[in-house]
C-alpha cells in the first residue's frame, strides 16, 4: 500500500507519532496555495509566516529521512486548489491510501470529507495530538445544560493535567487571580528586549508579491520576528519564561500605543501552527515560577495558564459545538 498524507500549514507538530519512524511507502504532501491565501484577505506577515513555516517544516522532514512532496506558491505543478492537488499526486504516485489531521477550520473538514467521498481510495483522519482536551469535549461537558461557563471548563482542565494543583485544591488556595490581572502600564516595569528570533524572508516576501495574492498590513523582511521552526518556537518560550512572565499576569490586559509587545509571551503563531504543544508551554511556565518564585508570583503564572489551558481550549470547543 502507498499511501499519502497531507499536511496543512497549522500542522507542523515534528512530534506527531506519524514522524516516529520513516516508512519507505509513505509520502507527505505540503501546498502553498491560492485557495488559502485569497479565501479573506490575510494580513502579509501571517502568509509569510506560514509559508516560511512550512517550508522549514518540510526540509527537516527531509533532513529526517521522509518523503516531502512540496508545492510552492508559483510552482507550474501547483493548481493553487487542495482537491486538484491531492488528486494529482494520487495519479502521479499510484498512491492506494490517503490520511490526513482533522483541520481546525470547519472550512476545511468539510472540504476534505468531500474530496474524500471522491476518490477511489481508503482514507484515514487522524488528530492533530497537538490539544489538551478532545474536539467534543466542551460538548460533552455542558450537554444539557444552560450555561457553557469558562471557569468551570477551566478548573476541569486544571484538574485534569494538575496545573498548579495541591491534591484537588489549586495551589494557593484560590483558582483564580484575574482580579490581579487588570493594571494600566505606564512605563515601568521596564519591557523585556533582546528578542531571540530575527528571521530573512525576502525571498518569500517577493514571491508573494509575484504571485498577486492581496493581502492587508506591512512587514519587515529583513527582519521578521516571529518563529518559524521549533527551534526558534523554543527560544520564544524561554524568552517569555525569563524576562517576560514575572510581569505578564499583571499587564496583560494592558495596551500601550509605543510597545506593541508589553509583556506578553508572542508565542501564538508557534502555538497556532502546533510548533509548540500547549502542555509543554504551559509546564515551562510553571517550572520557571517553581524555580524563582520570588521573581514570578502565582498570580503571574495562573494568569498565562488560564489563557493556554482555559481560554483556548474553551474557545476551540465553543467553535466545534
Amino acid at each position: 500500500m502507498k499511501t499519502l498524507r497531507l499536511l496543512l500549514g497549522d500542522q507542523l507538530n515534528l512530534q506527531h507519532s506519524w514522524f516516529k519512524q520513516k516508512e519507505e511507502n509513505v509520502l507527505y504532501a505540503m501546498f502553498e496555495m491560492r485557495q488559502e491565501t485569497d479565501y479573506a484577505k490575510h494580513h502579509i506577515q501571517k502568509i509569510v509566516g506560514f509559508f516560511a513555516a512550512m517550508r522549514e517544516m518540510a526540509d527537516t522532514l527531509e533532513k529526517n529521512g521522509h518523503k516531502v512532496i512540496y508545492y510552492k506558491i508559483n510552482d507550474t505543478s501547483n493548481k493553487q486548489d487542495l482537491g486538484l492537488n491531492l488528486t494529482q499526486l494520487i495519479l502521479e504516485y499510484d498512491i492506494t491510501h490517503f490520511e490526513y489531521q482533522a483541520p481546525d477550520e470547519y472550512r476545511l473538514s468539510s472540504q476534505l470529507e468531500q474530496i474524500c467521498k471522491s476518490l477511489k481510495i481508503t482514507h484515514e483522519v487522524y488528530t492533530t495530538e497537538h490539544f489538551l482536551v478532545s474536539q467534543d469535549f466542551l460538548g460533552k461537558m455542558f450537554q444539557g445544560k444552560k450555561q457553557v461557563i469558562l471557569e468551570s471548563f477551566y478548573r476541569t482542565v486544571r484538574k485534569q493535567y494538575g496545573f498548579l494543583m495541591e491534591g484537588s485544591e489549586p495551589e494557593g488556595g484560590k483558582w483564580n487571580y484575574d482580579h490581579d490581572n487588570r493594571k494600566k502600564w505606564n512605563g515601568t516595569p521596564a519591557v523585556p528586549k533582546g528578542f531571540p528570533v530575527h528571521n530573512e524572508v525576502s525571498a518569500i516576501f517577493e514571491e508573494i508579491k509575484t504571485s498577486e495574492c492581496v493581502y492587508i498590513g506591512e512587514i519587515k523582511p529583513s527582519d521578521f520576528l516571529w518563529p518559524i521552526n521549533r527551534s526558534q518556537s523554543l527560544k520564544v518560550l524561554e524568552f517569555f519564561c525569563k524576562e517576560a512572565l514575572p510581569h505578564f499576569g499583571s499587564f496583560q490586559d494592558a495596551m500601550d500605543q509605543k510597545e506593541p509587545w508589553l509583556f506578553h509571551s508572542r508565542l501564538s503563531f508557534a502555538l497556532n501552527t502546533k510548533m509548540l504543544h500547549p502542555k509543554e508551554v504551559v509546564e515551562a511556565a510553571i517550572t520557571a515560577y517553581k524555580n524563582n518564585p520570588e521573581a514570578i508570583s502565582l498570580a503571574q503564572v495562573e494568569g498565562f495558564i488560564r489563557q493556554i489551558a482555559g481560554w483556548r481550549e474553551y474557545m476551540r470547543g465553543i467553535y466545534w459545538w
